[in-house]
């Protein structure tokens, strides 16, 4: 029976970790069909480069890409008059596995479609 692994990852056990080692923890285990669910989120130049990596790391056969969807909470700051987005989940999959079914502010549904198998 082949089901759906899910690694989820705390925002601590990534503190200590390079940008590039995370990038490339990621990209193996999506390769090998998991959906990374991480606490928190990849700093702009980070999500760059995992993206520009995975375009590179593409085999047609075997590995598709990636789908990269956030969960977000605003954030206020000085008497709550400006508003950041927090990123508080982030969760990394193969593109051929993960579809998006709604996407709102505080809400995200997801299906993983994991073929007639």
């Amino acid at each position: 029976m082949e089901g759906l692994k899910m690694d989820f990852i705390s925002s601590e056990a990534l503190e200590n970790v390079t940008s590039m080692a995370k990038i490339y923890m990621i990209i193996e285990k999506v390769k090998k069909g998991a959906v990374v669910v991480m606490e928190g989120g990849l700093i702009p130049y980070e999500k760059a480069e995992l993206i520009e990596t995975t375009m590179r790391e593409i085999d047609i056969e075997n590995f598709v890409g990636i789908d990269i969807q956030t969960l977000e909470k605003d954030s206020s700051r000085f008497f709550g008059l400006s508003k950041k987005k927090v990123v508080v989940i982030t969760i990394i999959g193969p593109a051929n596995i993960m579809k998006t079914v709604k996407k709102q502010s505080n809400f995200l549904s997801m299906i993983a479609d994991l073929g007639k198998g």
